[in-house]
């Protein structure tokens, strides 16, 4: 098992997985024997949804095969169906308007059901959790591709331009600008997350980080058929997914 995030070493990722998995498997055990015992079941559900998401990210970053990640990515969508049932009034709903963090987390969960080719039901349920129907343009693109038939409202603009314009240009570029659009996407990529709550967590001493890979860089990749060869080496494009989805899928 080779690490591919090179930013931290294979101990820490070690940690980092065995923490998380010991954390989830101890709160979901306690949250499914009687939610009633905490006084918000809606904020632990909340906690194991982030560590949810965390863990195939770190899992990533550590090594492990790819075809792991999609048993992960399946139990992520499971927690967040949990937390919705226990917060109906949505206190922990995502925003895409007024969190970018929000916004980019969903992103990052649907352009890795596309990479993981995730059945229909799921990224079906995925989409029903995540909400935020007709906010911004690069999502809905990558929606109507992995899920053309469940009727979402259309948007009528980027709700970060700054970041994601060159991303979204590339999806109706002419076929020989494509690449080079989502190469100047991947070189501000980085910069560009200034205001997420994860930027420079390497640097923090118990941070919980997990590895910086630009997922939706290789969704939009994929979904639109845009040849990766000359961005794939490139700083936090995760070429091993991007590999995997382009794999003849076992029937």
């Amino acid at each position: 098992m080779t690490k591919r995030e090179p930013l931290q070493s294979e101990a820490y990722f070690d940690e980092l997985i065995a923490f998380k998995k010991m954390v989830i498997a101890r709160d979901q055990t306690a949250l499914s024997a009687d939610p009633k015992q905490f006084a918000r079941p809606d904020a632990l559900a909340f906690f194991l949804f982030s560590h949810g998401r965390i863990l195939p990210m770190a899992e990533y970053s550590r090594g492990y095969p790819v075809a792991d990640f999609h048993a992960s990515l399946s139990q992520v969508i499971n927690s967040l169906e949990q937390l919705r049932a226990l917060d109906p009034e949505g206190t922990f709903a995502m925003s895409f308007k007024s969190d970018m963090d929000d916004y980019v987390r969903a992103l990052w969960l649907v352009s890795q059901a596309i990479l993981l080719r995730l059945e229909n039901s799921l990224i079906e349920r995925l989409l029903a959790c995540i909400g935020n129907e007709g906010q911004d343009l690069l999502f809905e693109r990558l929606v109507a591709v992995v899920a053309p038939n469940i009727g979402r409202k259309q948007a009528k603009k980027l709700l970060y331009p700054k970041v994601y314009q060159s991303l979204y240009d590339s999806i109706d570029a002419p076929a020989e600008q494509q690449a080079a659009l989502v190469q100047q996407f991947l070189k501000n990529w980085y910069k560009g997350m200034r205001k997420t709550a994860w930027y420079d967590s390497h640097k923090e001493t118990d941070s919980g980080f997990f590895g910086y890979w630009c997922w939706e860089a290789a969704g939009v990749a994929h979904a639109f058929g845009i040849d990766d060869s000359s961005f794939r080496d490139m700083p936090y494009y995760p070429k091993d997914l991007a590999d995997f989805a382009r794999t003849p899928k076992l029937t």
